[in-house]
């Protein structure tokens, strides 16, 4: 791969990728003025980049889940591309709305563009917290909130996610005799906090049973509120358990308790589904689903060796269209498009993104990363940028996307570089798809 060349004006052109990287939005050249301090603090590091229409940035600095724990300057904050400003939106020395201590660690930033959620946790506590529509910070739950349905307080919180006044999150109350997991939904407009389910109730659409490692987290979008899960039986298990995808249909103006009612849940994936293309794989790993304008996308994967934990050693991009239909893209019997010299894709990272009816996903290979845009409507694969390239004379290794992290042609990307720095982008994405080509045993993969 060619080295980037850095352009004076328009930036940073991957010529050989037909990618164009052409604004900073922030690196951790970048010193941030946090109030009351006298001295700008420099960025250590960043994390979840949403994109908006008008090509702002919302993004975490110096989250402490990827590196230390929280360090001065962690928090949220927006870039605007209008004027190159970075507004602290919170960080973690704010009080918190419901106990008035500091924050602490700010981490898993969700949003809908308007309004955003995240999970407080450290020395000071753990809870959700969020701003509505630009709104002041309130509290959506914390340690002194009763869970509903159970009675006793949180003891513990996974993570959320919102659109419009709805927040889902995944939320554990502690009783005297168990870890009671479930999923919960508050409406901002209303100040309602309800339980959606939990592991101490019969599942009707997964057959009576009790749902177990529900997804730490679940995804909320105008068309769909989904989750993973295996049955509770297999979840307290040492063996694989399979894993299955659940989802509830959003209706606009419908009243919330109706329509995320038990009785409305759809299963989506059946616990165990056959893995399209992938020789009668079962799925058994994958419970960072995300979704847009009713398309939805999994890094899922199966643990045909039988051990539970870790990372699959088989695994898939999977997309669920709008019929239905749940189809595999690329899978780790994929060769390597890009490198083209007979080696396959090694493994996906858990977290996708859908956007416009595209699903942005990182591909592993053997000391290689790529990052890439699958086109469902045209079946196109897209080659964004990979592991190869450099920018400013410095070596990327890796990177992040969010959720939702393209407006357009137009893709936000985390670059981590070999000197420990990093930095956000924005670049325009290539505009000639790539071939996808399995290898010939891909249907004799064990079982």
């Amino acid at each position: 791969m060619a080295a980037a060349c850095i352009c004076p004006v328009s930036g940073i052109e991957l010529r050989d990728a037909e990618t164009v990287v052409d604004t900073t939005v922030i690196d951790t050249d970048y010193g941030v003025q946090i109030q009351p301090a006298g001295a700008s603090i420099p960025f250590k590091n960043f994390r979840y980049p949403f994109l908006d229409e008008q090509e702002n940035v919302l993004f975490i600095g110096n989250d402490p889940f990827r590196y230390t724990p929280a360090i001065k300057g962690n928090g949220i904050y927006r870039s605007y591309a209008a004027d190159g400003r970075i507004e602290a939106l919170v960080i973690q020395d704010d009080p918190a709305p419901d106990d008035g201590r500091p924050m602490g660690a700010i981490l898993g930033l969700r949003t809908d563009v308007r309004s955003y959620v995240f999970h407080r946790d450290g020395d000071s506590g753990t809870g959700i917290y969020g701003s509505f529509n630009g709104g002041p910070l309130v509290t959506i739950a914390g340690l002194k909130t009763v869970a509903p349905g159970i009675g006793v307080n949180f003891s513990w919180f996974w993570y959320a996610d919102v659109c419009g006044d709805l927040v889902v999150f995944n939320g554990s109350p502690q009783t005297q005799n168990d870890w009671v997991n479930g999923l919960y939904l508050y409406d901002h407009s209303r100040k309602k906090l309800s339980c959606l389910l939990d592991t101490n109730r019969a599942i009707p659409a997964a057959g009576g049973i009790r749902l177990g490692e529900i997804s730490p987290q679940p995804r909320l979008d105008k068309s769909w509120l989904l989750f993973a899960a295996s049955s509770y039986t297999d979840a307290v298990g040492d063996q694989v358990s399979k894993k299955g995808y659940f989802g509830w249909q959003v209706t606009e103006g419908e009243d919330p308790e109706k329509m995320f009612s038990l009785e409305r849940l759809k299963v989506l994936a059946p616990m165990g589904m056959e893995i399209p293309e992938s020789g009668g794989l079962p799925l058994t790993s994958g419970s960072n689903l995300m979704s847009d304008g009713g398309l939805i996308a999994v890094a899922a994967g199966s643990n045909t060796n039988g051990t539970k934990g870790g990372v699959p050693n088989w695994q898939a991009i999977c997309v669920r269209t709008a019929d239905g239909v749940w189809h595999n893209p690329v899978d780790t019997n994929t060769l390597n498009p890009i490198l083209n010299d007979g080696s396959y894709f090694t493994g996906f990272n858990k977290w996708v993104g859908v956007d416009e009816g595209k699903v942005i996903f990182r591909a592993y290979g053997k000391n290689y990363e790529a990052l890439y845009v699958y086109d469902v409507a045209s079946d196109a694969l897209y080659f964004v940028a990979d592991t190869r390239l450099m920018i400013h004379d410095k070596h990327v290794v890796s990177f992040e996307t969010s959720g939702n992290p393209l407006v357009g042609n137009r893709l936000v990307m985390m670059l981590y570089f070999a000197d420990g720095t990093a930095g956000e982008y924005l670049a325009t994405l290539p505009k000639l798809p790539t071939q996808v080509v399995r290898s010939d045993h891909a249907t004799k993969m064990p079982r």
